[in-house]
């Protein structure tokens, strides 16, 4: 599934598509047949992965068939299923009808009757195992008393219900057989050619009879209906989640918005995020601001978060958003310095921006979390300065996490701040607001921090001798 949270879609009508399958999913009655589906193919998976691992012939190819068996069932169950179904998203109905196409096709139908016909050879197989004084003697059933019988009925007195009868013989749920069984399915082979022959030609003759189609529906089902089970709870907790509107044009917002990742923390152990929102009208560039801790790294996560997720056309964490696709997301993060790297940590963070610069374009999002944190503070400025202004000359989204307040002062850039408490600049709230940068708040908090405040440096002067 991994390979479909990394390439995320770039239209904005496949976004849509993507999003009116998932809102299907998301009622019992359209996700409950893939469910079910989902289930019958774990079955056929784990069959053929004993087919693989097996090392004696007929085994593989007695797994093989079982296999077939269970996934003619499960595409058949599927196709009864939808048949009946009032499917309404595009995507499920192209899969709908490419599957009913499928079940009348004759390679279907070829592969439903050569597996019918294998497993009626191979039921029809009766023998007579002998054992005596350490030997066996295998030859074709002729009418015998059945003494495994006797054997139940002579000891039914002693034995409890559930074991009061002959079990069916099934092959070893396992992928090696011992030296004996070995023996018994070669001896089966020569006294039954015709079953075992059918066999064999079953099994090369349908080697990869699963249809790549339907793998990847199964595939795609699987990721979506992962992914509506894992923010379960968190709605189960009242929390909101969107589908957002693509749009190519502003304004783009979001409303009551959460860091996925620490919200399921959260939620696990009884507690709720603090929701936050952005919105751009005619800018291009949020730039956050705000004292340490207050929540700045978790918010320009949370958009990232977003727009990702929209892409793939599943529900956002939110109560409402309109966004645009992004063709690409760019990211710069704290990255640990490599001891071997000669190059300062200055340098190399300047080339990663530069790297992230050349591939940007209109319709990028860039995500900068304190990108100049290795810089002196006039360097700072000057380069945070420049980074604005070729972010503004690429026309791409961005957001920007700093310290340095005067970048947020900028042409095309929208300011948020990290609040604080009024009351204690010391306790952060965890809410990002629009307000102009001013770093009072920050300062303020410092200083108490560190007992420089006006009232605490008075105080102790005036206890100087």
């Amino acid at each position: 599934m991994e390979a479909y949270f990394r390439r995320p879609p770039v239209l904005e009508e496949e976004v849509v598509y993507r999003q009116r399958v998932a809102q299907e999913l998301e009622e019992p009655a359209g996700a409950a047949p893939l469910r079910a589906y989902l289930r019958a193919m774990e079955k056929v998976h784990a069959l053929l992965g004993l087919a693989e691992r097996a090392r004696h012939p007929w085994q593989k190819a007695l797994y093989h068939l079982q296999g077939a068996q269970a996934y003619l069932e499960a595409v058949e169950a599927l196709g009864r299923a939808w048949g009946v179904a009032p499917l309404r998203s595009s995507g499920l109905k192209g899969y709908a009808a490419y599957l009913e196409a499928y079940l009348r096709g004759p390679g279907f139908r070829e592969l439903r009757e050569e597996a019918r016909e294998s497993l009626e050879q191979l039921s029809g197989v009766r023998y007579v195992l002998h054992v005596h004084e350490g030997r066996l003697t295998v030859r074709v059933y002729q009418g015998e008393a059945d003494y495994g019988k006797r054997v139940v009925e002579t000891f039914r007195p002693f034995l409890s219900p559930a074991l009061a009868h002959l079990w069916e013989p099934e092959l070893p749920q396992g992928p090696w057989l011992n030296h004996v069984e070995e023996w018994l399915l070669d001896h089966l082979a020569l006294l039954f050619p015709e079953a075992f022959a059918q066999l064999r030609a079953f099994h090369e003759g349908h080697r990869d009879f699963l249809d790549p189609v339907l793998g990847r529906l199964q595939r795609e089902a699987r990721f979506l209906l992962a992914y509506l089970d894992f923010v379960a709870p968190l709605r189960a907790a009242g929390l909101p989640f969107t589908y957002p509107e693509p749009a190519g044009k502003p304004p783009f917002f979001v409303q009551e918005a959460f860091d996925l990742v620490l919200t399921a923390r959260l939620v696990a152990e009884g507690k709720r995020p603090v929701p936050n929102g952005f919105r751009l009208d005619g800018e291009r560039i949020l730039v956050v601001t705000g004292p340490n801790q207050g929540g700045k790294t978790t918010f320009i996560r949370m958009v990232g978060q977003l727009h990702h997720l929209f892409a793939l056309g599943l529900p956002v964490p939110g109560r409402k958003a309109r966004l645009a696709v992004p063709d690409r997301i760019l990211t710069h993060f704290e990255a640990r310095e490599n001891p071997e790297d000669l190059r300062s940590k200055l340098e190399a963070d300047l080339l990663r921006l530069k790297g992230m610069l050349d591939l940007a374009t209109e319709r990028s999002l860039l995500l900068l979390n304190e990108p100049l944190a290795s810089a002196a503070l006039e360097d700072a400025h000057f380069i945070g300065r420049f980074l604005v202004e070729r972010i503004r000359e690429k026309g791409s989204l961005a957001v920007l996490v700093t310290f340095l307040d005067e970048l947020a002062r900028l042409p095309g850039t929208k300011s948020l701040v990290a609040e604080v408490d009024p009351q204690d600049p010391a306790r952060r709230t965890f809410r990002i607001v629009e307000r102009p940068a001013d770093g009072k708040a920050y300062a303020l908090a410092l200083a108490a921090k560190h007992g420089l405040t006006y009232e605490a440096l008075k105080e102790r002067l005036g206890r100087a001798p």
